[in-house]
């Protein structure tokens, strides 16, 4: 196989792809230096395991979202449903339109209890998230009420993938997006419903 010239960050995007597609513990690094268009001793020079490419991986994709996803929240030049509707559509449409879904998901049930160091980086994307959905809900909620529909909303959307992703129903996606951004207008809309 003849040695490619590849970066540092395709690298990492190649292998978060083969994790995502194959699973962490079934890629091993040749085939991870396979999917880079290395040869297993060349790949070394770049990482030296799994571990330091998972952490890599997840640390890229972390500054993604907040700088493509969540950074949508906080532009208060668009109505709070406008924004909650447009963030939570680019999320979603990552998650089923890749090969494999969310990344996050994939990581945290198949590799956080032999891997305990990337659980701050897990942790760090979905707090990432709440914040972003808390900082949309709180023009409709008190502080508290919006923390509790932010973590819903989260449970909500990523249930809705895999429901989405296992029945190749798109239903489920489309009707946890709208109870999201329903969740936009507030007490009454909320109270009434339950009527």
């Amino acid at each position: 196989m003849p040695i490619q010239k590849i970066t540092r960050e395709e690298i990492i995007s190649k292998c978060v792809e083969r994790f995502r597609t194959h699973g962490f513990h079934s890629s091993t690094m040749s085939d991870l230096a396979e999917v880079c268009g290395l040869q297993k001793g060349s790949f070394y020079h770049y990482f030296t395991s799994k571990d330091e490419i998972l952490e890599e991986g997840l640390k890229q994709m972390s500054a993604y979202f907040q700088e493509h996803i969540f950074a949508i929240a906080y532009n208060d030049h668009l109505p709070p449903k406008k924004r909650m509707k447009s963030m939570l559509q680019k999320h979603t449409a990552m998650m089923l339109h890749k090969h494999g879904g969310c990344i996050v998901a994939n990581i945290a049930t198949e590799a956080l209890h032999t891997n305990p160091d990337v659980k701050p980086l897990l942790v760090e994307v979905s707090d990432n998230w709440h914040a972003a959905l808390r900082y949309i809900l709180q023009s409709s909620y008190t502080a508290k009420a919006a923390e509790i529909r932010a973590w819903r909303i989260i449970q909500d959307i990523e249930g809705a993938i895999m429901l989405t992703r296992l029945y190749g129903k798109e239903t489920f996606i489309k009707q946890a997006l709208q109870r999201s951004v329903e969740y936009c207008d507030g007490e009454t809309a909320e109270s009434a419903k339950r009527v």
